[in-house]
């Protein structure tokens, strides 16, 4: 049996090493997997706190979707979720917009500080240390 607890850490873990794969892809100027990296932080983070909530996330990689199970118990930047969501499949599948992405120096800062910020508002939440 795996405790609650335990798989919240696990998914907040993971969450915490995408973060850390964005900053430094965004060190080394790969502004495209950073952008990819601040999703799956933000998209860990949020499935870390649907399931600290005692909900099963749903299998989806629609940011929009995972908070608004948890738009009730905290604010995040509805804009910048909405902004960010595209960015798992646009990095990942290139024809969805008929040719190799491109993501500029200043996207790619706002997306990493944004995952930035729902890490340790989610971190808060959950009682990460």
């Amino acid at each position: 049996m795996i405790l609650l607890r335990e798989e919240v850490n696990w998914w907040f873990k993971t969450a915490k090493i995408n973060l850390a794969r964005a900053k430094r892809s965004f060190e080394s100027s790969d502004y495209e997997e950073c952008a990819f990296w601040s999703h799956q932080a933000v998209e860990f983070a949020l499935e870390s706190f649907i399931i600290f909530l005692g909900d099963i996330p749903p299998k989806t990689h629609n940011l929009k979707r995972l908070y608004d199970k948890v738009k009730k118990d905290i604010k995040l930047n509805d804009q910048l979720i909405s902004e960010l969501t595209p960015y798992y499949s646009v990095s990942r599948y290139p024809d969805i917009f008929m040719g190799i992405p491109s993501v500029h120096r200043d996207t790619a800062k706002k997306f990493l500080e944004f995952a930035e910020e729902v890490l340790r508002i989610i971190g808060d939440k959950i009682g990460d240390k």
